[in-house]
């Protein structure tokens, strides 16, 4: 009996270290908030006081939220196969990106004091700066005046009268310098046709403008070229999201992003000429929505895009986000935005306001594009993934910010896809 017991207890031993062994060992929840925001927080905000505190509050909120979003995909990245340098580079562009976002973040905030503060200081000058230029002002004259003065050089010639030697003197001096004088005005003559050849030399000079006549190839550049131009002015932008753009058959060049079914979010400026993508639910790669192009160039997160003097000057225009008009938008857009869940009081109000054309302060606006700048942090932190219902807010308040400042066109695009994501589908609707 007592060697089964034994027996028994060294068994139980020999499961319990087996089992032990199957299960994984306890780790330390993954936690990059110091590299993502380390030195982050603005010397402005470090004494809060009443007017800074809701943009502290809002600053602090996202940026946990960006940190929190790259805790959570370094924690799929420490349960994924990955090993070896192929995780440390994964964990690495997780990092930097998260913290490309925190920075953008915190740059939107820091311009929004830096304008309220000259915005002060504009008014204080403006009130000081009338009576101490006054004082200065009228000491300063007197001094220019001095050399009118010069003329009054009376005093002296009164000696020069009391002397009758000095006015004999004069006259015969001027005499005996007309003589001399008549040989010095040859002297001078030559040195003026001296001056001439200068002025000759001056049109070598002319002629040598033409030389920038190589800015005409720019012109002429070949299809690779222009689009690669035009890529560029996108990516620089916003390289972390995946961008295509082809010529078709037609002469139509098209622009495409896969972030969102193939919008384009606010803030980016797009090159005139292009065209983008209706509103519509599609899949796919940036270059599987483009389509069947004659050429096409794409670039993805980590390209190379060359230097910006390797490309000539592109011209921005609003004209490529011009949808068929959506009927009674500003009304339309009024009711999408009350009482939203996700969105601002504020962006009803300003919508009503810019639709009754009543006008919007400029604080009201720049608070407004905190929170889309906000908004559109959050969406491209989960990029490739995004959340549906944070397009949709983000897109309301792009629409909404278009119908504060009076961009009716921004407006129509980013409602009309709104108004296409949010439609029930078919299986909805069944």
């Amino acid at each position: 009996m007592a060697l089964f017991g034994r027996w028994s207890a060294r068994q139980r031993l020999r499961d319990a270290a087996r089992e032990s062994l199957n299960i994984p060992a306890f780790s330390a929840p993954v936690d990059c908030s110091s590299w993502v925001l380390g030195g982050l927080w603005p010397a402005e905000l470090t004494t809060i006081t009443p007017e800074t505190a809701p943009l502290a509050d809002y600053l602090n909120a996202d940026l946990q939220r960006i940190a929190h979003s790259a805790n959570e995909k370094l924690y799929a990245i420490s349960q994924s196969d990955l090993a070896g340098p192929a995780r440390q580079a994964a964990e690495t562009r997780v990092i930097n990106v998260a913290r490309a976002f925190a920075v953008l973040r915190v740059e939107s905030t820091v311009r929004q004091l830096h304008k309220e503060a000259l915005d002060f200081g504009t008014e204080y000058t403006s009130l000081n700066a009338v009576p101490a230029a006054a004082p200065g002002a009228a000491v300063a004259p007197p001094p220019e005046q001095s050399p009118e003065a010069s003329p009054r050089r009376a005093r002296h010639r009164l000696p020069e009268s009391d002397a009758p030697a000095a006015p004999a003197m004069s006259p015969p001096a001027p005499e005996s310098l007309d003589a001399e004088q008549a040989p010095e005005p040859a002297v001078a003559t030559p040195a003026e046709p001296i001056v001439e050849p200068t002025s000759t030399a001056s049109v070598p000079v002319v002629a040598d403008q033409p030389e920038p006549a190589p800015a005409k190839p720019t012109v002429a550049e070949s299809d690779e070229q222009r689009l690669r131009r035009l890529l560029a002015v996108v990516a620089r932008q916003e390289p972390g999201l995946r961008w295509a753009v082809g010529t078709f058959a037609d002469g139509s060049t098209r622009l495409v992003t896969d972030i969102a079914n193939g919008w384009i979010p606010s803030g980016i400026e797009l090159p005139d000429g292009v065209q983008l993508l209706e509103p519509d639910r599609r899949s796919g790669t940036a270059t599987e929505m483009l389509g069947e192009a004659k050429e096409t160039a794409s670039y993805s997160p980590g390209d190379r895009l060359g230097w910006a003097s390797d490309f000539a000057v592109t011209d921005t225009s609003v004209e490529p986000r011009r949808l068929a008009p959506v009927d009674d938008l500003a009304w339309r857009l009024s009711e999408a935005t009350h009482w939203r869940e996700g969105l601002p009081r504020m962006a009803n109000t300003l919508v009503r306001a810019g639709a009754a054309d009543t006008g919007v302060i400029d604080a009201e606006i720049d608070l407004l594009r905190v929170h889309l700048d906000t908004m559109r942090y959050q969406l491209l932190a989960q990029y490739p993934d995004s959340d549906a219902a944070l397009v949709l807010n983000c897109m309301l308040l792009a629409a909404t910010e278009g119908i504060a400042t009076g961009d009716t066109v921004s407006a129509n695009y980013h409602f009309s896809w709104f108004r296409t994501l949010s439609a029930p589908t078919a299986g909805q609707g069944d």
